[in-house]
């Protein structure tokens, strides 16, 4: 019996490899190459499709879609897209805003309808990640700067996508509930990524170096393709596309130690996959509605590629970013792709778009596809005759524009207090996220007591859990509280005057505390929403809170190593940022009487130790938010960095927390100020 699967894999596979040799021959981009050969044996181009059972090479072809996307993780570095993620929020906000109003009133000015215009708006406003990896990996640029922003822009992309489809559900679905479920959205898909990479970087890398043991090539290879496919599919199970969960993935295995050996098993298989991919995408063109809605499409693409190019390239030049630079980001950006046909898909299913709108998508997108690489390629280029055509006015506000922003921030990005902000912020959202997926699962373990205990009475069995589990948590709990506290006191820096009319260190314990109860009481409601008694649930909030007192030496040095294993996953920085701009050493400072410089000498007993060996956070409970070193100011110290002669530490705390931490980085013989 003849296997059509076999066949159309071998015609699909033989004019690919033909595309491929073409490409090569006349320097091209193989992506084109591979949407001409889709084009050629897709069911629209006459006399007949050369492919039988299309359904089976689109399924293929997602395999290819999610091997691309988990490639690009394993050559994106998460220390990198902190580093442009100003940039790439900015490009992303222009692109988005832009092209959705660029998108509408095209629709509008062409007659079409509501739906149809609004849907425009929405498959304009996302460029294509696969063409994007590919291109950039075919004129091997994936380690350039720009490149790690298109990326970044490309995540953030990926974030509004399912947003914007929870929006657009909702007009099918006659409009209601649109806020509520775009913020419910918002939530889950931040928790999903946050609990992805946490879990993920502190679990993977360790099981792939263990594997790694073995030195058995194939045995690695598996697990790492096991755990693709499996990223891919947790991200599909909680609702958000394939291609968000195989590029979280990837991002996580790069940082085991064998990423070499990984990036070469993967390399061969992503290959055959990604041409199914782009040669599927190529069968979805219907040459007959290229003729028919030729002038919309030519107007749209040109509206594609020159609305994307301003939109992203003026986002990252106020951004910070050079003019040359920022225009290779816009460049790079102006195509639609995967995202825009789920959209286009979903507009078709709820019967809101017409039928000659998804052809048309595909359409939009080829010919945006067939533009990028010849865009990216001769960039430079264009950018030089844009500069020699612009006016010496223009130019010279653009360089004075340059200056101010260099001048203001220091480094000519983000301003030094959002970074720091950022950085509380980031650890904020963690602890956040981790403690309402502990608290989850506690409740989900207490709920299921009933049914595995039913000849006593589960009350007692769901206390005694409960409690168990929420001691567990505490850490979490202290954490979280500490950092909301931390936000808050940043916030309050930013006025000097207000500062000065109130107790800081008073300000610090006050909200600190209130913290800590209000999650205390959100979580006594959360308990007893399931055990319906107050007796319990507050009995069982006092115990808790009771042991936690006891054993408040562990909880502390619990607190610390939680702190250090989120150091170690995320790379964030162990020191509590503080605003550089109050914190001097000088007895004028606006913190003064929480903060201290504290001198090393020579025969002090911390010289040559690391902040991580110290344990100063889990000992004292202070924070050491700098070092003063020969002349230089190193604002949030790593865990790793040596204590030297001659530094000047800046510490935070109360009087009796730096009471100790003199002890300890002094001796006790110098404990105490002079």
């Amino acid at each position: 019996m003849e296997s059509v699967l076999l066949r159309d894999l071998t015609i699909v596979m033989a004019i690919a490899a033909a595309a491929t040799l073409l490409c090569h021959w006349f320097r091209q981009p193989v992506v084109i190459g591979y949407l001409l050969a889709g084009l050629i044996i897709g069911p629209y181009t006459p006399p007949f499709s050369l492919v039988k059972d299309i359904h089976s090479i689109h399924t293929m072809a997602e395999l290819g879609l999610i091997l691309l996307m988990f490639s690009l993780g394993l050559e994106f570095s998460l220390p990198k897209l902190r580093r442009v993620g100003f940039a790439a929020t900015m490009g992303a906000a222009f692109e988005v805003l832009g092209m959705l109003g660029i998108g509408y009133l095209l629709g509008r000015l062409f007659g079409w309808s509501q739906g149809n215009s609004i849907f425009l708006g929405a498959i304009l406003s996302m460029s294509s990640t696969t063409i994007i990896v590919k291109v950039f990996m075919d004129m091997k640029l994936l380690k350039e700067d720009f490149a790690q922003v298109v990326f970044g822009i490309l995540i953030l992309e990926d974030i509004v996508a399912v947003l914007i489809l929870s929006v657009l559900s909702g007009l099918g679905a006659g409009g209601e509930a649109q806020v509520e479920l775009l913020v419910t959205s918002m939530l889950k898909i931040g928790f999903f990524i946050i609990l992805f990479l946490v879990f993920g970087l502190l679990i993977v890398p360790r099981v792939l170096n263990w594997v790694a043991q073995f030195q058995v090539r194939e045995m690695l290879g598996i697990v790492v393709l096991a755990s693709c496919l499996g990223g891919a599919l947790l991200a599909a199970t909680f609702g958000f596309s394939v291609a968000l969960g195989a590029f979280l993935i990837g991002a996580v295995i790069a940082a085991s130690k064998e990423i070499v050996m990984i990036d070469e098993w993967v390399h061969p298989v992503r290959d055959m996959f990604s041409a199914i991919f782009f040669v599927s995408a190529g069968m979805m063109i219907e040459p007959q509605i290229l003729w028919e809605y030729k002038w919309p499409i030519l107007i749209i693409t040109f509206a594609t590629l020159a609305g994307k190019i301003i939109t992203d390239s003026a986002g990252a030049f106020l951004a910070g970013l050079n003019l040359k630079t920022s225009f290779k980001i816009g460049v790079s950006l102006g195509q639609i792709g995967e995202f825009s046909f789920v959209i286009a898909s979903l507009g078709a299913s709820l019967k809101l778009t017409s039928d000659f709108f998804f052809p048309l998508a595909v359409a939009v997108s080829s010919l945006t596809t067939l533009c990028t690489p010849y865009l990216i390629r001769n960039a430079d280029g264009i950018v030089d005759i844009f500069i020699r055509l612009t006016p010496d006015s223009f130019q010279r506000a653009l360089n004075r524009y340059q200056a101010w922003l260099l001048k203001s921030t220091g480094t000519g990005g983000q301003p030094p207090v959002t970074r720091v902000f950022s950085k509380y912020l980031v650890r904020m959202m963690v602890y956040v996220a981790v403690l309402i997926s502990a608290l989850m699962l506690t409740h989900g373990v207490a709920r299921l007591i009933p049914y595995a205990v039913t000849s006593i009475d589960p009350i007692p069995m769901q206390f005694l859990i409960l409690a168990v589990l929420t001691f567990i948590s505490l850490p979490l709990f202290i954490a979280t509280a500490k950092y909301g506290n931390h936000v808050l006191l940043l916030l309050v820096t930013m006025s000097p005057t207000l500062l000065r009319m109130m107790n800081v260190r008073h300000f610090y314990n006050v909200t600190l505390f209130s913290l800590f109860s209000i999650l205390g009481t959100v979580y006594l409601f959360s308990v007893h929403s399931f055990m319906h008694s107050w007796i319990y649930s507050c009995s069982l909030v006092a115990l808790v809170i009771l042991c936690g007192l006891l054993a408040r030496r562990k909880i502390s040095s619990a607190t610390e190593d939680m702190e250090g294993l989120l150091d170690e996953v995320l790379g964030l920085a162990t020191s509590e940022p503080t605003r550089q701009a109050i914190l001097t050493v000088e007895k004028t400072s606006f913190l003064h009487g929480v903060s201290e410089p504290v001198a090393m000498s020579e025969d002090s007993p911390s010289i040559q130790k690391s902040l991580r060996d110290l344990r100063l956070r889990g000992q004292t409970g202070v924070s050491v938010v700098a070092i003063y070193r020969d002349g230089k100011h190193i604002p949030n110290p790593s865990p790793d960095i040596s204590i030297l002669p001659n530094d000047i530490l800046l510490i935070i705390g109360n009087e009796d927390e730096r009471r100790k931490a003199r002890e300890i980085l002094l001796g006790m013989d110098k404990g105490d100020p002079k």
